[in-house]
């Protein structure tokens, strides 16, 4: 196979990387100050816009994630025709690899192995580069996700300078650090909003390919955030009444479930906090609109925004609610929930299940969640502020 031969870039030595393990004990700032002085800079300040900390925020100030890169990981082994490869320490990768196959991966993780040597010579980034030529099939794959973990972003492997596209294969590569993306579930977003940029450029360009399903007869709304497979099916029939469709669910499973996700009207941000998604669809000129059907009053809310959103008249909307929501209310009256309940979490669905708690009957006096207050959460925020729960 013919490898390109454009010189390799010099790749900085940071000192956090030439301590015990290649860095994997040094603290977070430590790690951070590497990458940012080996050029890593501009990725690392997206994600503090992206996914923000309180300021001064220590490791007891929001609850614990495992590691990061495996929600990026998690989202490219869900997709069909797609390889994903790690860059990092063994430990990192085995810990990943183990963990994604607990939850039934059931496909290969590549891995490009290195050492302190060929970490600062930068002879890393041309094995990475190698090993994208040499799996490039697009008989097997329509994109390779490359994944930088801690070590290979704090030393600044330029994962950029990756060619967009192998052999009609997609190459997408992003940094995954621990230090810079606070929760795995934010890191779903990463790849997410990295897969989105580049199908929307495609789909800009020219005509791209049909979802595996067909196109939808009803203008569609796509949701985001990963959900249960019944979920988009629930959904699915409270808009039915609004003449809408569930669209696909983004994190997709397929590259071209991507252009159908971009071609809906109405984003619905399920979960709140896909800020790079989010960033994409807007750029593409979609509304997206924020909560979820949760409950009583978050679905009379979400029917609400979700048909304003997609210019159903509101006679239509009315009908909607008058049909779903005392069916809701009765459910709720049928069984209820007595207690006190603390709720805590790093999925991002924390507050909806608070909502849909106290409307239940339950007491909760207060809710934890790793990932960030944003546009998108606002409505459930207020909601159980006004309640008197003190959210975290």
């Amino acid at each position: 196979m013919t490898q390109p031969s454009e010189a390799m870039p010099d790749v900085a030595q940071p000192a956090a990387l030439t301590s015990d393990g290649l860095g994997c004990h040094a603290g977070r700032d430590q790690m951070r100050a590497a990458a940012e002085a080996a050029g890593k800079t501009e990725v690392l300040e997206r994600y503090r816009q992206d996914y923000p900390l309180p300021e001064g925020a220590g490791p007891h100030d929001q609850p614990q994630s495992m590691c990061p890169a495996f929600g990026s990981l998690r989202v490219g082994l869900r997709m069909r025709r797609t390889m994903t490869i790690l860059s990092g320490s063994a430990c990192c990768v085995y810990g990943l690899t183990f963990t994604s196959h607990f939850y039934g991966a059931r496909r290969s993780v590549g891995y490009v192995p290195f050492n302190s040597e060929t970490l600062v010579t930068g002879k890393l980034f041309e094995d990475i580069r190698d090993a994208v030529h040499a799996s490039a099939d697009a008989s097997k794959y329509d994109a390779i996700v490359v994944i930088n973990l801690c070590v290979p972003t704090a030393s600044g492997v330029p994962l950029q300078l990756l060619p967009g596209q192998i052999n009609g294969v997609r190459i997408v590569g992003i940094d995954v650090p621990g230090f810079g993306v606070p929760t795995h579930a934010e890191a779903k977003d990463v790849l997410a909003g990295a897969m989105l940029k580049v199908a929307r450029s495609e789909a800009e360009a020219g005509p791209v390919a049909a979802p595996r399903t067909g196109v939808s007869e009803r203008p569609t709304v796509t949701l985001l955030g990963e959900m249960f497979p019944a979920d988009p099916v629930g959904i699915g029939m409270l808009l039915e009444p609004l003449g809408l469709a569930s669209g696909p669910v983004v994190p997709t499973r397929e590259w071209r479930e991507l252009y159908a996700a971009l071609a809906s009207p109405v984003v619905a941000a399920i979960h709140p906090f896909y800020t790079a998604s989010v960033r994409e669809f807007e750029a593409a000129g979609r509304i997206v609109v924020p909560s979820a059907p949760v409950g009583h009053d978050g679905t009379e809310a979400w029917l609400q925004a979700v048909g304003k959103a997609a210019s159903v008249p509101q006679a239509m909307i009315d009908a909607a609610k008058n049909k779903w929501l005392p069916a809701i209310r009765a459910a709720l009256a049928r069984t209820p929930i007595k207690g006190r309940v603390t709720v805590s979490g790093y999925e991002g669905s924390e507050l909806l299940v608070a909502r849909l708690l106290i409307e239940s009957g339950a007491e909760v006096p207060y809710v934890g969640t790793a990932c960030p207050k944003t546009p998108w959460s606002a409505p459930d925020l207020q909601w159980l502020q006004a309640r008197g729960v003190h959210v975290q």
